[in-house]
């Protein structure tokens, strides 16, 4: 992160902050010493926040004005191009998560559902056998530790993991980076995956959930450990996933119709993204000492 402004003490840094979000200007407000600090992530991108800047100094209502003819002079395809290029990981995740749902059906053709499951399958006589983990290693079929997460088998179960995933993964994808996101979201997944197989004994579930739950773990606990860390995570958006966590283990998903829920693939998910969390903010915290 690069320092880039102090605040008065009578200046309000939100909605400069609200500015630079919406302007993809991936940063960090900081109060250290009794006063508020601006840092940004890329340094390309401080002629904008100059710029930014000065509209704010001189009125920051015109801060509301800037959006709007911003949204307004920018073609729709030019605004997708900056957020996909801005997060290119997420957006792969996502559209390989896209392609997994339309050629499995949404798991209706249960035979490729098979390529992408924890462990390979077969149905016989209204009976399915499988494997366990130690087998799945064995055949060296890696990957099926992690493609159970792009299975989705709704799409209201698709559409929730990949609204979130966007919404919060490629906020996180500006601030860490990509490479950082990539391998936090193979261990939440991986992890997640190998948990819920261990404890359910069944092959048959899938979905983005675990890394949704581990994305907020890890974006809620950062603020509350660094004071340079942006709020992503609100408290009540906090409470609200605890709490769809806990309705998971009752029989209310199924009465709607959403079918079983993998709880323990949400529960791990969130502990993973809690305990990464606390890991990188150990290895980062010598770099604002």
């Amino acid at each position: 992160m690069n320092f880039v402004y102090q605040f008065k003490e009578t200046e309000d840094p939100k909605g400069l902050s609200e500015a630079l979000w919406h302007h993809k200007v991936a940063h960090q407000i900081v109060f250290k010493d009794d006063h508020y600090e601006l840092w940004i992530l890329d340094l390309s991108q401080l002629a904008a926040v100059e710029q930014l800047m000065t509209i704010w100094k001189d009125d920051p209502t015109l801060l509301q004005q800037t959006h709007n003819s911003v949204e307004t002079d920018s073609t729709y395809k030019e605004q997708w191009a900056s957020k996909l290029k801005q997060a290119p990981v997420t957006a792969t995740l996502l559209l390989l998560t896209l392609l997994v749902a339309f050629i499995t059906q949404l798991g209706s053709e249960i035979k490729i559902v098979g390529y992408f499951s924890i462990s390979p399958f077969d149905i016989r006589n209204g009976h399915i056998y499988f494997y366990d983990l130690t087998e799945v290693f064995s055949k060296g079929e890696y990957w099926r530790f992690f493609t159970p997460a792009l299975l989705h088998f709704s799409v209201l179960h698709i559409v929730f993991n990949t609204l979130w995933v966007w919404e919060i993964g490629a906020k996180l994808e500006r601030l860490l980076g990509s490479l950082l996101w990539c391998v936090g979201v193979v261990i939440i997944a991986v992890l997640s995956n190998i948990f819920q197989y261990q404890i359910s004994g069944y092959p048959l579930f899938g979905g983005l959930s675990g890394v949704v739950y581990g994305l907020i773990g890890f974006a809620w606990l950062l603020p509350i450990l660094s004071n340079y860390w942006p709020t992503i995570i609100s408290k009540q958006l906090m409470i609200f996933f605890i709490i769809w966590l806990a309705i998971g283990y009752t029989p209310f998903p199924e009465m709607l119709g959403l079918g079983s829920i993998a709880n323990t693939a949400h529960t791990i998910g969130l502990m993973s993204g809690l305990v990464l969390g606390f890991i990188y903010w150990l290895a980062t915290k010598h770099r604002r000492s």
